[in-house]
């Protein structure tokens, strides 16, 4: 396969990428050297953080199936490491929503979270007044 005239094709990507895209004698372009040290410092930073040795939050994306460990969602976000704040310990991998909003606002307190389970799965106000219905503009 031949690359167009002021073209070259990445050796990362295998991408075909105008000439501007590379280092003058570079063989990959800017965009696979930017992810490369982005990959690089992230594996430094979970490292220095919490511990996790090489590959390992590779290894536990791998093993969660690239989702989060609460909501199950897959996100473009890398996934934040997790981590209890009395043990220290490392528990999971969580999308940004869980980590920061839904442990934040339980204050890492498993009763908080059994408790808004149990209200969602039976929430109070129709058992007590009888069901009501939203009225206002649906937001979906």
């Amino acid at each position: 396969m031949t690359t167009r005239k002021g073209f070259r094709r990445c050796a990362r990507c295998q991408r075909n990428r105008a000439e501007r895209f590379f280092a003058p004698r570079g063989r990959v372009c800017e965009a696979c050297k930017k992810n490369a040290r982005s990959a690089s410092s992230h594996e430094a930073r979970v490292r220095a953080t919490y511990g996790l040795g090489a590959g390992e939050y590779a290894l536990l994306l791998r093993l969660q199936e690239g989702r989060c460990a609460i909501c199950g969602e897959t996100r473009r976000q890398r996934l934040s490491v997790d981590h209890c704040h009395k043990t220290q310990i490392v528990r999971g991998l969580l999308c940004r929503m869980c980590n920061g909003r839904l442990l934040t606002a339980a204050r890492d307190r498993p009763e908080v979270l059994q408790a808004a389970a149990r209200y969602l799965q039976d929430p109070p106000a129709p058992r007590l007044i009888g069901a009501r219905y939203y009225q206002g503009k649906d937001q979906s």
